[in-house]
């Protein structure tokens, strides 16, 4: 999918042909249950308010399973107790919804998360036990870690036979068109929506699940995700209770159901909406009354309001039936691109100019007609807007193209790399332009990772004015230092700052050279952290293959790096908080400046997501520095302790660091061995113990 400037314009066309090229639905298997404005009324003139009591849905459950309803999804959180009213006991209340959920055993709950945008948040609470994870082979097109924000009653959460998120988030201008279909909860695993959840129960046990190239694999079935890991939903017609693409029910009406059919068990009795409604059927129950907010905006909303659980039921739908929106192959979409900017300009450099509008608009007209037919019948969608766009830029540009080209090119080149590298580079770079290609090369570099500790409370103690100053001053220092010692930053992450050496131009010593630059940032965060404050910086430093270059699309790219050490050199960084260090280097690193730089080991550790455990050290001083002599005193004692610690000789090593302590009294590693002797003193480690160290977060 295009993103930028076409997006607006492609969602806008992708919405007239969901709304003017529908579909009907293609299983007649689900069927919705509305609390909606009718129910809310009813239940009103009997006394009954809303939230209404648990047994409520006690007895629209057990209607359902007498029915033979194959699941019945609730996109209701039941995150709280019920409560007690008049002669209605919530404890019982909720024991007898418990009850049914029991015996129904085909019930799937709903609880919802949110996306979690401060790397500082505290996760544990979100090591939810009765929330199942799913093993997804691969790695996803998205990490951004989901923290939970409400999860049905632990007792409810048992007796359901799964869990669904229910989180939708909306584009821009607010509409709903696509969902994630797993999200990552707190880093414990892969958590499926409501709807993916469902899916999954109608599944093999066994059935496999693999995120791929083209999207995320399910068994045999290849279900295809957008660039950025959504799942576009394919719409069927206009939702709502009248003509809509699913049969809805009213809540209150399944109630009086039910309990005409406990007055007269023995009889036949006419009810509004009788067992076979729901036979075999997938049952959705949800809100659609308008006060209770679950109205959800949607590309067919101009034709009817959407319920969130009719978002539910269209995105099953999809996956039940393997109705989803493609996008064309590879090849062909390189077509239509070459088709555009190679006919178009040569029919301005070639032809007459009423022949070469002519031409251009049949052109487009072809590519408008292409992509309506596709879309009609295949559900096959393209960039539209995109094309059209390219089409009238190629055409009004083309006679201009190369006017000042080289120019602008050298201006972008400044651009783009005046504020990462020094001067010199750039006018090398200008010199040599080809090293802007999209693309990338393996290279063996050293890169870095830096962030603050403490950012978090500083921020809190500040006015937004006062912080983004301290920032800029922050950011400012560091990046100088970075340029003093011939680096090259990548970019910036609220506080944080990622840099490397031996690129664009080579440099042999790229692993001295940061190392150098992270003792000077290290002292110069002392110098500017405000007073009465704990803040210093956090580093995590790895050499080796990467690839570097201009990594993007055309028409938007970053000269970066890719590679397992980048993701490493991350992982050092934030592991600096386990051990109570500053700044961790990988053993190729160490390798490389060990002559340099007093350095000691850390630990052997085996970092999230990986299972080859990694030697890793802590940069403390440089040695050719008269003031760190009794550096090296120190990492001898630290050395002997941490033999001691690798033989289990806990006692001894305990004494050794406590020698460290003595010379070095904030000492975080050593603190950090001592406490782990004190753990294994108590409960010892397995016999084949190897020393490694699982690092379980990011």
């Amino acid at each position: 999918m295009y993103t930028g400037v076409f997006n607006g314009i492609d969602r806008m066309i992708l919405d007239y042909k969901f709304r003017y090229l529908q579909q009907e639905d293609p299983n007649d298997k689900i069927v919705l249950v509305s609390i909606d404005e009718k129910s809310l009324s009813y239940f009103n003139r009997n006394g009954m308010y809303w939230p209404w009591p648990r047994e409520f849905y006690q007895i629209v459950t057990d209607y359902f399973r007498d029915s033979g309803a194959e699941l019945v999804i609730y996109d209701i959180l039941f995150d709280t107790p019920d409560f007690d009213r008049r002669n209605i006991s919530g404890r019982m209340s909720d024991q007898r919804f418990l009850q049914s959920l029991d015996k129904t055993n085909n019930a799937i709950l709903a609880f919802k998360s949110t996306a979690n945008e401060d790397s500082a948040v505290d996760l544990s609470m979100n090591n939810e036990p009765l929330i199942e994870d799913f093993d997804i082979e691969n790695d996803p097109p998205y990490t951004q870690p989901h923290i939970l924000t409400s999860k049905p009653l632990d007792k409810f959460s048992e007796a359901a036979t799964a869990l669904g998120n229910t989180v939708m988030s909306p584009d821009e201008d607010g509409l709903i068109r696509s969902v994630h279909l797993f999200d990552s909860l707190a880093h414990k695993g892969y958590v499926p929506t409501l709807a993916m959840s469902a899916y999954l129960e109608l599944q093999p046990d066994s059935v496999s699940l693999a995120w791929t190239n083209d999207g995320l694999r399910i068994g045999e079935q290849e279900i295809p995700l957008q660039d950025n890991g959504d799942y576009l939903i394919n719409w069927y017609k206009k939702g709502g209770v009248q003509n809509g693409t699913f049969p809805y029910y009213s809540f209150q009406a399944i109630v009086k159901s039910a309990i005409q059919q406990l007055r007269n068990p023995d009889t036949e009795v006419e009810v509004p909406v009788p067992h076979s409604a729901f036979q075999d059927k997938i049952v959705i129950l949800g809100a659609s009354a308008a006060g209770l907010g679950d109205i959800k905006s949607t590309p067919m909303s101009s034709f009817e309001a959407f319920p969130g659980m009719e978002i539910q039921a269209t995105l099953l739908n999809n996956l039940i039936s393997e109705n989803h929106v493609t996008e064309l192959p590879l090849w062909m979409s390189i077509f239509i691109l070459l088709l555009i900017t190679g006919a178009i300009p040569y029919t301005i450099a070639y032809l007459r100019p009423a022949k070469g509008a002519i031409t251009m608009v049949a052109i487009l007209a072809v590519i408008i007609a292409a992509g309506l037919s596709l879309f009609a019948f295949n559900r096959i969608w393209f960039s539209t807007g995109f094309y059209l766009i390219i089409g009238t830029i190629t055409y009004s540009g083309s006679a201009a193209h190369k006017y000042f080209a080289e120019e602008k090119q050298k201006k972008e080149i400044r651009s783009a790399f005046g504020q990462y590298v020094q001067p010199e580079f750039v006018e090398q770079l200008i010199a040599q332009p080809d090293l802007l290609q999209l693309g990338g090369q393996k290279k063996r570099l050293t890169v870095l990772f830096s962030d603050i500790a403490g950012f978090t409370t500083i921020s809190e103690q500040k006015e937004p004015e006062e912080l983004v100053s301290f920032l800029n001053e922050y950011l400012g220092a560091m990046t100088d230092i970075i340029f003093e010692h011939s680096g090259t930053v990548d970019k910036y992450i609220g506080d944080a700052v990622m840099a490397f050496w031996g690129a664009p131009i080579g440099q042999a010593n790229h692993a001295e050279l940061a190392c150098r630059s992270t003792l000077k940032m290290m002292k110069k965060v002392n110098e500017l952290a405000p007073q009465d404050t704990n803040i210093h910086s956090r580093f995590g430093i790895a050499t080796g293959d990467m690839i570097v270059g201009n990594i993007g699309s055309y028409n938007r790219f970053n000269y970066t790096v890719l590679g397992d050490k980048v993701n490493l050199a991350a992982r050092l960084e934030a592991a600096n908080k386990k051990f109570g260090s500053s700044t961790m280097i990988a053993e190729q690193t160490y390798e490389d400046v060990k002559d340099q730089f007093y350095c000691r080991q850390l630990d052997l550790l085996v970092v999230k997501g990986k299972t080859k455990p990694v030697r890793v050290y802590e940069l403390m001083a440089d040695k050719s520095d008269p003031e760190a002599k009794q550096t090296e005193k120190i990492i001898s004692i630290y050395q002997k302790g941490l033999e001691y610690y690798l033989s289990k000789n806990w006692d001894e090593a305990i004494e050794q660091f406590n020698q460290v302590l003595s010379l070095k009294p904030e000492d975080g590693p050593s603190q950090t061995y001592i406490e782990r002797c004190h753990e294994f003193k108590k409960d010892p480690p397995p016999k084949d113990w190897d020393g490694v160290f699982h690092l379980k977060t990011k």
